[in-house]
């Protein structure tokens, strides 16, 4: 499994389907990198860049939540 097919998985149980294109537009605006290029030791810079922008789509503990469990892996 690839770091980003580790993350992919733990944002789709957050955000189901829209995951994948969140989770894109994050590692290329947040990260200047595309998500199959994404690596572990970037977890941790997503991960902030996750919980400020997933409040927008999902309620603010449940984006925490998600940028924590990112952070983890």
């Amino acid at each position: 499994m690839s770091a980003y097919d580790s993350v992919l998985a733990v944002a789709k149980t957050y955000m189901g389907p829209a995951a994948e294109s969140f989770l894109s537009r994050q590692c290329q605006v947040g990260l200047k990198t595309e998500a199959a290029n994404l690596t572990k030791a970037q977890f941790k810079d997503l991960a902030a860049w996750v919980e400020v922008s997933a409040c927008r789509f999902i309620d603010r503990p449940k984006a925490e939540e998600m940028s924590k469990r990112i952070a983890a892996l």
